[in-house]
């Protein structure tokens, strides 16, 4: 097989990074994919279907279901794809020049996504800094101090006031009703006062507000990311501090899987666990795809651009098994601490908690009262609120570094300036950002969450269909027999082209159910997010694959076959690009493409 030049179709050549860097370890690679699994926008719309606490059990056996039928096969091709080109998300396309308007779409998402994920370390950091508070602001002693501010239901129906002594048979409640009236959370309570005691989470016309407090702890957020990328921009120093954070979110989270199996009601969860409901394992069928997108990390591309930085013969298979079995425990992990919280706001209340407010968010800002009544309770806060503020914060830094190595990969004029583009980029989304410390941006971003889950969805479809047929099956396997030196089988590949195109069909119709849900309360801002940064950018994939066809010569034909076909699609490295030659059987590779026969006009 001889594969057609960049100089030959009229594009422009790749030109690899030298100065890009490796992992120092094979390692590195699996401790990134691992801090991949604490995404935590899916725990922001996953309440749809997570809506009672034995839910959990169904999610394990249908997401090792889910593993072996897509994840697993989606995720070696990915790291497929970034091993073998050593380049992002936008460069790799040179294996079909047509879709590369595909990696710019992957660009725009990606940043987007990057600006509002920033939510999920600013509140956490709110939080932590509540904590030093001598009394925790949300335990029955602090709240005291500010209850004055709360309307006279919530003043009623908290944890702190659970058999209403106040009131009386003037109020004309029977005691039946308010035996079923809901119970408020204080800890998420507490989180309105940040915004002048507004209704969140509700439909409601209130004014715009910008709570000072998530100002302050936004920019302390990219401060720290703004930091580290001055100290750690190659990526061996960011592999060994990836390390110690992955161990040290781990620790954490089986700390705290430990200490809230104690908790008053959680055996109502290890009860269930034998017992079978129909509808609850309806809803953990529903909720186990949503958790899928999770083992690629928020955007699109940032598991392709991880594995650029694999040595070329790094075993794929191998790590993206290591990478997703431990995923699962992590996924599974942060959804039992929502589960022993939800069970425990269960049992005190006997059953009476729930709000839209308490469920939404309930990892977040209900958990804070689950630890209130605790030995040491700032402590426990404090170190909880710590874990996912560090949770977030890695993720942004290998978000932020995918999406500065992508655009190096591609971009050859910047690579000059790299920490002035990295820091302006910073800025940037700094200020951006600014706008989801409001009441509107903080309750619906949800909405992005849900648009980027449809179109990061299309993407993996349009992947599939690129890499599986377009390239096709025995050019795949080719090389994934060349680049890891093991036998890479026929059905493994077949998985991946017919079982999980199915998936994520299923995947993408619950997706569009729940962004239909979700604009219907957003506010115009955020719809103008979602046209300009997800919708508007599917404009460049037709665009760009009519400019490809425009810039080549010969019949339309011939044209279109040549946008299809891999340009300068070998390894980078001079040793392993001599043996890939010889194993093709070419000694100049740069040569057109046999298969096209047609005189070039």
């Amino acid at each position: 097989m001889v594969y057609e030049s960049s100089y030959e179709s009229g594009r422009r050549p790749f030109l690899p990074d030298v100065d890009r860097g490796l992992w120092s370890q094979p390692t590195q690679f699996i401790y990134a994919g691992l801090c991949i699994a604490f995404k935590f926008d899916m725990f922001s719309i996953s309440w749809y279907f997570l809506d009672e606490a034995s839910s959990l059990i169904y999610i394990l056996p249908v997401h090792l279901i889910c593993l072996a039928l897509y994840i697993i096969p989606l995720m070696v091709i990915q790291a497929f794809l970034g091993q073998f080109s050593s380049s992002g998300f936008i460069s790799f396309f040179r294996l079909t020049p047509l879709f590369k308007g595909i990696g710019y779409l992957s660009l725009a998402l990606n940043l987007i996504i990057l600006t509002y994920y920033s939510v999920f370390a600013t509140i956490p950091l709110a939080y932590f800094f509540a904590s030093m508070h001598p009394t925790l602001p949300w335990g029955c002693e602090g709240f005291k101090k500010w209850a004055h501010v709360l309307t006279s239901e919530e003043e009623k129906t908290n944890l702190c006031q659970m058999r209403f002594p106040n009131i009386t048979d003037d109020d004309n409640i029977t005691d039946s009703y308010a035996d079923f009236i809901n119970h408020h959370i204080p800890s998420a309570m507490y989180f309105k006062t940040f915004f002048s005691n507004q209704e969140l989470f509700v439909s409601s016309d209130t004014d715009f507000f910008m709570s000072w407090q998530l100002i302050i702890c936004d920019l302390l957020v990219w401060s720290f990311i703004a930091l580290f990328y001055y100290k750690c921009r190659s990526i061996e120093k960011f592999g060994v501090c990836l390390r110690y954070a992955m161990w040290i979110m781990v620790s954490l989270l089986v700390l705290f899987l430990i200490r809230f199996s104690f908790l008053d009601g959680t055996g109502h969860v290890f009860s269930k666990m034998f017992s079978i409901n129909p509808r609850e394992f309806v809803n953990g069928i529903l909720a186990s795809p949503m958790y899928t997108l999770t083992s690629f990390g928020p955007g699109w591309g940032l598991f392709i651009t991880l594995s650029s930085f694999n040595k070329f013969n790094a075993d794929i298979v191998k790590s993206s098994w290591m990478i997703s079995l431990g995923q699962l425990f992590i996924m599974v992990g942060l959804t039992a601490l929502s589960v022993f919280s939800e069970a425990h706001f269960g049992h005190i209340t006997e059953g009476n908690y729930y709000t839209a407010v308490d469920h939404h968010w309930l990892l977040f800002l209900s958990t804070g009262s689950a630890m209130a009544n605790m030995t040491a309770a700032n402590f426990w806060s404090m170190l909880f609120y710590f874990m996912l503020f560090l949770s977030s914060l890695v993720l942004m830094i290998l978000q932020l570094y995918s999406i500065l190595t992508s655009v190096f990969d591609e971009f050859v004029s910047l690579r000059d300036r790299k920490f002035q583009v990295g820091l302006g980029l910073i800025v940037t989304l700094c200020f951006v950002s600014l706008y989801f410390t409001s009441n509107d941006g903080v309750v619906y971003f949800t909405a992005l969450t849900s648009d980027a889950s449809i179109t990061q969805t299309i993407l993996n479809l349009l992947l599939i269909l690129i890499v599986c047929w377009i390239y096709g099956r025995e050019r795949l396997q080719r090389d994934i027999e060349f680049m890891t030196q093991q036998k890479f089988s026929t059905w493994k590949v077949n998985v991946l082209r017919f079982g999980a195109p199915l998936a994520l069909l299923l995947i993408l119709l619950i997706f569009l159910m729940v962004s239909f849900y979700e604009h219907l309360l957003s506010t115009w801002v955020i719809k103008m997010f979602a046209v300009i940064f997800i919708g508007l950018p599917w404009i460049f994939v037709p665009g760009y694959a009519v400019f490809c066809i425009w810039q080549t010569t010969g019949t339309i034909k011939t044209r279109l076959k040549r946008c299809c076909r891999p340009t300068d699609w070998y390894p980078v490295v001079a040793e392993d690009r001599q043996r890939y030659e010889e194993a093709m059987g070419n000694l100049d590779i740069t040569h057109q493409l046999n298969e096209i026969t047609e005189e070039v006009m």
